[in-house]
């Protein structure tokens, strides 16, 4: 029983990849640090259930949430992980020393499409420069990222730049 929670608990290192290309490279050689209220798994469905206050860490990545749902394909293979929040805050340091983070209502990460989706007042932001949007996706493999909005949020993304974050060695 414990191996099948380690290694449930092991892919949420998964959660690491929202930006492999530019993410500290020693993160994913760091250990994972659960820490919630509640935590419960049912074995059958492959499924882990974190919830009230969590807190997750993995070297410079933090995430937080109210709830974070892990499962696991029939094969054992990571299938989603789906943190909820009022609201979801992660952040990951990159090699540059800079900060990529991000907020919504919902995070979502699944490994075989590659993809994150960040839903209900999603922002992304480094220094000043940011994207914010109902719903925002990324593709890790293609590094695509898509931002839309609906109608009650005024039916508009917003992308501020500001050339200074973009600096080398500028934090």
């Amino acid at each position: 029983m414990w191996s099948t929670i380690r290694k449930i608990l092991i892919t949420s290192a998964a959660l690491v990849a929202f930006n492999n290309a530019y993410a500290l490279s020693t993160d994913s050689k760091q250990s994972i640090n659960v820490q919630s209220v509640e935590q419960s798994a049912d074995l059958q469905a492959n499924k882990i259930v974190f919830s009230g206050d969590v807190e997750a860490t993995q070297g410079s990545i933090k995430l937080t949430a109210d709830k974070v749902e892990i499962i696991r394909n029939e094969n054992g293979d990571l299938e989603s992980i789906i943190a909820y929040g009022s609201p979801v805050n992660f952040q990951q340091q990159q090699d540059n020393g800079k900060y990529i983070k991000a907020r919504a209502r919902t995070l979502s990460y699944y490994p075989q499409k590659t993809s994150i989706i960040l839903q209900g007042r999603a922002v992304v932001w480094q220094g000043e420069s940011k994207m914010t949007g109902e719903r925002i996706e990324y593709n890790i493999n293609s590094q695509k990222l898509r931002a839309v909005n609906n109608n009650s949020q005024g039916g508009r993304v917003s992308s501020t730049f500001v050339p200074a974050d973009f600096k080398k060695g500028n934090k």
